[in-house]
């Protein structure tokens, strides 16, 4: 009997989930028992999650012997769905079946193990058992149930789909309080970030209703970025199996990278589950801190309180053209002993910016150069057709750009525009001998071809996509590859100048009619003198 008894002992010492308490004085919610047993025994849960409901099952009874061996008992059936994982004998001592224990070469039982078939009936049991004390966590750093009997306890909480969300505790007189560490709410996780276009975004730092994010951008434009992350108030050490020990957080650290190709970067706001912290952080060296304790061991926030950080930036020139532009941002807990906890939990962004093109062609479709356009609202830099985006203002009233040329082939190339962008392109010169355009039109971005292409021609682009030389190339830049604008062509905005119309020229038609008219007013006058004359003879 004593060799089942230290059997068995191996067994809850395998299956049961036991944390060291903690020595903080965090905020505890309590539920106890009513009325109190005599043993009045203790389960705490350490990081309950907010909102779910902990529920205790007594399933065994739990005595002590004079060497502190434990015995368990049931004075009833075994529940059925349990039969294949527990007899008892004629005494009512619970004996595990061999289903469970853990047997060395020779056969000697050195341990024992949860199954997956012994966790789902535990399930299958407990959801048809009345649990001996349930509790709703509010959120606080523990939920503790108090004036129990001794026993084998079965915990469960609402999100019992986790295989983690069962365990098993012993309390007895020889360990009267019991502590859990609920692991299902060890997740810290940067689980969003999306960009916006900045006036879509209230005062509140939260998106308008029916504001969506975008995933390409133009050059020099403002954008928002919106990033939300879940937090816990205790961390499980290391990888978080089993008979961890939660440390308490004691700061948040959060950092973003911060690519080159945003600037003007500034923090709009933070919240912490739901109240802003005043002052807004800033980025210092690409991070900032959240303090999550008050100095004296007590957390600030309530469990699995949300971040959420808003900050704006401005699109620069160095963007990528046409391919993804990635922004990380991570958020990593510290713990009591001022510690980085692992590595940091991370979430990216992704936005690309593309390029247009209007093409001059005459009525037989051949390229036309020498035409000059203004485009509303439009700043850029570069020449010779190949023109990069400074900044875009849609506004109605926004004035005419400077004027752009076209390149030798009659082609001009236009690259750093978000895809929903809508240019109205106006003529401001037509080619010698050609009729400029009355009316305006309307360019809109193209993508261009995925591939990069290694750097030859005329233009040399970095790994960027931007503009780094031109006929003569420096070998220095070996590495650098070339976006090949020809692709917008296959898209690009055609533009058909008809050649002007052909006014009359000398010896034309445009001559002789002056020279009828004369000899007709000639012949007119000497008719009129002669008839005078004759008349005055008369």
């Amino acid at each position: 009997m004593k060799r089942i008894k230290k059997i068995f002992a191996l067994l809850i010492a395998m299956v049961m989930v036991l944390g060291m308490s903690t020595s903080v004085f965090a905020a505890t919610q309590t539920k106890a028992l009513s009325p109190a047993d005599e043993d009045n025994a203790t389960i705490t849960i350490n990081n309950p999650a907010k909102g779910e409901t902990y529920s205790v099952f007594k399933l065994f009874d739990a005595t002590v012997g004079e060497n502190g061996e434990i015995s368990y008992q049931c004075t009833g059936a075994i529940p059925e769905a349990l039969t294949s994982f527990f007899t008892k004998d004629a005494s009512n001592n619970v004996i595990p079946d061999d289903s469970i224990l853990v047997k060395d070469d020779q056969g000697k039982v050195t341990g024992s193990k949860m199954t997956d078939e012994l966790k789902a009936a535990l399930e299958s049991w407990a959801n048809s058992a009345t649990a001996t004390a349930s509790e709703v966590s509010d959120g606080s750093d523990k939920l503790a149930f108090t004036g129990l009997p001794y026993g084998y306890y079965v915990m469960t909480t609402s999100h019992v789909d986790d295989e983690a969300a069962k365990a098993l505790i012993t309390v007895s007189s020889t360990q009267p309080d019991a502590v859990i560490y609920d692991k299902n709410n060890t997740e810290v996780e940067a689980k969003e970030k999306k960009v916006y276009k900045t006036e879509d975004i209230g005062d509140d730092g939260n998106p308008k209703e029916g504001a969506t994010p975008i995933e390409t951008v133009s050059i020099g434009q403002e954008v928002t970025f919106v990033a939300k992350f879940d937090t816990t108030n205790y961390v499980a050490n290391g990888t978080g199996n089993d008979g961890d020990e939660s440390k308490q957080v004691f700061k948040y650290v959060i950092s973003d990278t911060l690519p080159e190709y945003l600037t003007e970067v500034t923090i709009t706001k933070v919240t912490v589950d739901g109240t802003a912290l005043n002052p807004t952080p800033s980025f210092t060296d690409k991070k900032f801190e959240i303090a999550w304790t008050d100095g004296e061991g007590n957390s600030l926030y309530k469990q699995g309180a949300e971040i959420v950080v808003t900050y704006t930036a401005k699109i620069s020139s160095t963007i990528n053209i046409n391919t993804a532009n990635t922004n990380t941002i991570s958020i990593q807990p510290w713990t009591d002993d001022d510690t980085p906890y692992d590595e940091p939990f991370s979430t990216e962004n992704v936005v690309k910016t593309y390029g247009a093109a209007i093409k001059k062609v005459d009525q037989d479709g051949n390229p036309l150069p020498g035409a000059q356009f203004t485009i509303k609202g439009l700043t850029v830099t570069g020449s010779a057709g190949e023109y990069t985006v400074v900044s875009y203002n849609a506004a109605a009233d926004a004035d005419e750009s400077a004027v752009l040329d076209t390149n030798d082939d009659g082609v001009l190339y236009i690259v750093g525009l978000a895809s929903d962008v809508k240019l109205t392109v106006t003529e401001f010169k037509a080619p010698d001998g050609y009729n400029k355009l009355t009316e305006t039109k309307e360019l809109t971005p193209q993508v261009m071809t995925e591939a990069i292409y290694t750097t030859s021609g005329v233009n040399h682009y970095d790994a960027k996509g931007n503009l780094i030389g031109t006929d003569n190339f420096d070998p220095q830049y070996n590495q650098t590859v070339e976006k090949n604008l020809d692709d917008l062509d296959a898209d690009a905005l055609v533009i058909e100048n008809q050649k002007g119309t052909l006014l009359p020229s000398t010896g034309g038609i445009g001559t002789t009619i002056f020279y009828v008219i004369g000899a007709i007013l000639v012949i007119g006058a000497g008719v009129v003198l002669v008839t005078r004359r004759r008349m005055n003879a008369n």
